[in-house]
């Protein structure tokens, strides 16, 4: 029998010198509880029988860490933190429970470390790996190492089980087949939350913290005042707004929708965000749900969404920051406990990111998937659900929230001002469905019929314009004035052009840090609730395209697709204050000059949109019809939704291939420090925060780091600092790249 130290095996080495390592018996009873809770959190809400899901877990559970009894890893774990251990652990487990015929619980033994869910194929296929899941964690080492260590399990398996026994409450597993897919995901999620929360709690002394409670009742009361209470308005416009604002409010508080899915189609000013909850929290209410968790597609609606939630929902006495959390790398958080509550999705109000919402759902590794055991019983608002993902995710996507909603629990809202009807579609999800819509029918003629007054489209011109035309028009419109861009570059170079003819012009993009941007966008907010001066534009990206509550008279937008053009059409006229001077316009264009070039992903939506304005459909029809039209035109054109290589994928099973093709964002961008006190810092190995970090840096696509010449920072690899000129009221790091002689030479080449 291997020998065991004075204080009995050991899961993990003391965290500091002096200190005792962790008991392997304890940590192994810590976890089983974990697991076990959280299984049972999330089974209160499944409506389908999975027999053997809660003693998969537990088993696993049981023997996750089996291997670390082997003699060489109990004196590696004696020796301190910092010692690597000799043996990979997992296959251990993995031997003993796949030779009990424990599938489900030796896959998640398998997969509770890096890298995660592995390929099917690799493991159950005898022309490729053929070992059934054994080995070690990584399918890409040496085939060499795979065999030692298998070798190794085998001649000591027994030995292992036998000081498992003596330390730990005997546990027998059985046979169990795996349930793949998104179950799959979620019973890894169990394990893993548990291992990683009770190993933290070894490390550090402390609990993991308490979420408050959810006390819907005395939300939807407190959401109701609220709303009761905000000014009715002074002019007649105001106050018709806002009565079907009231009316919105409350039929969706009324709403009794048995689907677990509902489609909301709101133009701005509707008040989607507390009509939403009011419907989403009465449904947490009835069902006795966890949590809210409200996904958007941009951080800045986040934050805003973040704030009025905090204002309407929040309790007497509670800790709003603690109630309501949000989850985005722009986020701060002034305690920890604040922070693990965002990261787990712990709190009874959760605010992420579509990327982070749909790759966790598409996750295979444990730290992407620690938090998905939180999504059963939840209701879900998806906000700006047009933009939430590129179309050709959809089918997938669609599935797992149908299964989230038909199996475990879930009620979800589809919302935007623009939104697209993809579940309508056969071309898309195959067995096309119509959604309960939040918004009666009655109220949606009147709606639609104030946003044709509101706001309309018009095509600037029927040629490609100059910057100079395109300047000349945006000065001759009433302002104040938004001008959007496809391109950091072109809206660097449309707002220098603006300000060299004499024109009173603000520029906002990724070209600017974060904490630059705030300060101009705090700016142009002033400006515009002023009142005082309208000749003055604001030159952006779509960075400023949706969420953003500011209204302008007049917008232009660069001709890209329908979606975005009525997105822009937000921020036009966007409370009525227009009306009585004929409504606010959108005019697309479409430019074409030096150092301009139209963005490589806009050929084929932009012509469909063109073709759209040209048979004025954005007048005959709601924006949900514009866009879904146009998204069905585009497929077309491109010969339909290329071979879903996502679905292919989770049919197959192959985890990490699924990873791969539910990435939402594809954005290769390298991290590249401006501030230089901030850069000092940083070298000088001076505490800083995420946020100051993010604060005085911007992110440059990592295919200009090298025509950039930029260097990384001493010591910091991946961090790169900006040498070149950066102007923080207006240019940003464009007013360095403008006086590069590559740019010069060749512009074209710098369009990101």
């Amino acid at each position: 029998m291997a020998q065991q130290h004075a204080q009995g095996p050991l899961a993990h080495s003391a965290p500091q010198a002096g200190a005792k390592g962790d008991p392997y018996a304890r940590h192994i009873e810590a976890v089983r509880c974990g697991a076990i809770e959280r299984a049972e959190a999330m089974l209160r809400y499944a409506s389908r029988s999975l027999p053997g899901f809660m003693g998969a877990i537990d088993a696993a559970a049981m023997f996750h860490d089996l291997g670390k009894l082997d003699p060489d890893n109990q004196t590696g774990l004696a020796s301190g933190r910092f010692c690597k251990l000799k043996w990979d652990h997992i296959d251990a487990g993995v031997a003993h429970l796949s030779a009990a015929k424990d599938w489900m619980a030796a896959w998640l033994v398998r997969a509770h470390h890096a890298p995660g869910l592995p390929r099917n194929q690799n493991h159950f296929d005898p022309d490729n790996l053929g070992w059934k899941l054994r080995g070690r964690r990584r399918d890409d080492d040496k085939w060499e190492r795979h065999q030692e260590q298998i070798a190794r399990t085998d001649a000591h398996l027994r030995e292992y089980l036998e000081i498992h026994n003596s330390v730990v409450k005997l546990c027998h597993p059985e046979g169990r087949r795996p349930v793949h897919g998104l179950a799959m995901r979620l019973a890894l999620s169990c394990l893993v939350d548990a291992d990683h929360s009770d190993t933290a709690f070894f490390d550090t002394g402390r609990p993991p913290p308490a979420a408050p409670a959810p006390r819907w009742s005395e939300r939807l009361e407190a959401l109701c005042q609220y709303v009761r209470s905000l000014p009715g308005g002074v002019t007649e416009a105001e106050q018709a707004r806002n009565r079907r604002r009231a009316a919105f409010f409350e039929a969706c508080l009324n709403a009794r929708i048995i689907e677990p899915m509902a489609a909301c189609e709101g133009p701005v000013g509707l008040g989607k965000t507390t009509a939403v909850a009011a419907y989403l929290i009465r449904r947490a209410q009835e069902h006795d749900l966890r949590r809210l968790i409200v996904v958007a597609p941009y951080t800045n609606i986040l934050t805003q969404t973040a704030k009025r939630l905090r204002a309407a929902l929040v309790l007497s006495g509670e800790d709003a920051d603690s109630v309501v959390v949000e989850h985005h790398h722009r986020a701060d958080f002034d305690d920890q406990n604040d922070r693990d509550l965002a990261v787990l999705w712990q709190a009874p109000i959760v605010l992420t990111t579509a990327v982070s919402f749909f790759e966790t759902l598409a996750g295979c590794d444990p730290a992407t998937l620690r938090k998905l055991h939180a999504l059963p019983g939840s209701a879900i608002f998806l906000d700006e659900a047009h933009a939430a993902l590129p179309t050709k995710l959809w089918p997938q996507n669609w599935r797992w929230l149908q299964e989230l909603g038909n199996d475990w629990g879930c009620r979800l809202v589809f919302a935007s001002g623009s939104l697209t009807r993809f579940w309508e579609r056969e071309e898309i999800v195959g067995g096309p469905k119509r959604l309960p819509e939040l918004l009666p029918p009655d109220q949606a003629a009147d709606v639609f019929a104030a946003e044709r007054t509101r706001v309309r489209y018009e095509p600037l011109a029927d040629h490609v314009v100059t910057v100079n035309e395109l300047i000349a028009s945006v000065q001759s419109a009433p302002g104040p004035r938004l001008v959007i861009l496809n391109t950091v570059q072109g809206a660097a170079v449309v707002a220098r052009a603006m300000r060299q003819a004499g024109a009173d012009v603000s520029h906002l993009s990724t070209a600017l840090t974060p904490r630059d941007r705030d300060s101009i966008l705090r700016r142009a907010e002033g400006r515009l609730n002023s009142k005082r001066d309208d000749d003055w534009s604001l030159v952006a990206t779509s960075c400023l395209e949706a969420g953003v509550d500011l209204s302008f008279r007049s917008a232009f937008r660069e001709r890209f697709a329908a979606a975005s053009i009525i997105q822009v059409g937000g921020r036009v006229n966007r409370h009525g204050e227009y009306d009585a001077d004929g409504g606010g316009v959108v005019y697309d264009f479409a430019l074409d000059d030096v150092g301009v070039t139209q963005h490589p992903a806009a050929s084929v939506s932009a012509d469909v949109l063109r073709r759209l304005l040209a048979r004025d459909g954005f007048r005959r029809e709601s924006p949900a019809g514009v866009v879904t039209k146009a998204m069905v035109e585009e497929i077309t054109i491109r010969g339909g939704l290329r071979a879903d290589e996502l679905a292919k994928a989770e049919a197959a099973r192959d985890y990490p291939e699924v990873k791969r093709y539910g990435r939402v964002i594809d954005a290769d961008t390298r991290l590249v420090v401006v501030d230089a006190d901030l850069k000092k810092r940083i070298v000088e190995r001076d505490p800083v925060r995420f946020k100051e970090l993010l604060g005085g840096s911007v992110q440059i696509w990592a295919t200009k780091i090298e025509k950039l010449a930029l260097a990384q920072l001493p010591g910091r690899a991946g961090i790169y600092s900006w040498d070149y000129e950066y102007d923080p009221d207006f240019l940003g790091y464009m007013a360095g790249v403008f006086d590069l002689q590559s740019f010069l030479s060749d512009p074209a080449a710098w369009i990101v």
